[in-house]
């Protein structure tokens, strides 16, 4: 097999969500000497452009997505493991996410993690209903380009407010971005943040154009 039949085959494990042969498929790229940056533009990131377009026109759906997700986490932990990732590709730069206090569903943020992850930015995952407290005290440790404050209940808007003002009442200067399918350009500019996303993968075409 040619590293090209390789990388392709990879991207379509990565397309099709299917972990187990995406593993394999990134050892078989290793023992062939493919550069990390190959395997990861051609490969991962692509098989997640090419899911990510399939949403966008009504043939994958949240499902789908999140199998692509998890297949892209199982390839990048592979290429951790084998490589100093930081060594061989610069980072990005760091994104502080969670959901905010009170709400527990977390499935659009764990596709975003993802994603990003897979994009080469360093993600620091606070998990699910994280009081305003919490988003603050990580955003002054590690300062990070980015904060995504994820939400899927009416109620997540007041918290995504609280969150806000309290970030910017203690001068935090990282981009701020707020997630979920209840949210509206209104209610984003009510709540403060530099744009919202309703989904996952809206979310992350959002995120690179901010940072």
């Amino acid at each position: 097999m040619t590293a090209n039949e390789s990388l392709e085959k990879l991207k379509q494990a990565i397309i099709q969500g299917d972990s187990q042969k995406a593993i394999l498929l990134v050892k078989e790229s290793n023992e062939m000497g493919i550069q990390v940056k190959e395997i990861l533009n051609r490969a991962i990131l692509k098989g997640a452009e090419e899911a990510g377009k399939l949403y966008e026109e009504g043939e994958y759906f949240l499902p789908d997505l999140l199998m692509t997700g998890d297949a892209i986490n199982a390839a990048t932990e592979i290429l951790k493991s084998s490589f100093d990732l930081k060594s061989e590709i610069e980072t990005k730069g760091t994104i502080l996410i969670g959901t905010v206090e009170g709400d527990i569903h977390d499935l659009g943020k764990s596709l975003v993690v993802s994603l990003l992850k897979g994009q080469g930015f360093d993600v620091v995952d606070l998990g699910s209903d994280v009081p305003p407290e919490e988003f603050l005290r990580n955003a002054k440790e590690i300062n990070p380009k980015l904060i995504g404050l994820s939400g899927l209940m009416t109620m997540s808007i007041s918290k995504m407010i609280e969150t806000v003002n309290l970030l910017k009442s203690e001068n935090i200067q990282s981009r701020i971005i707020v997630g979920g399918g209840i949210l509206s350009k209104e209610s984003c500019e009510m709540i403060g943040a530099d744009d919202f996303a309703k989904d996952g993968w809206e979310g992350i075409k959002k995120i690179n154009k901010l940072i």
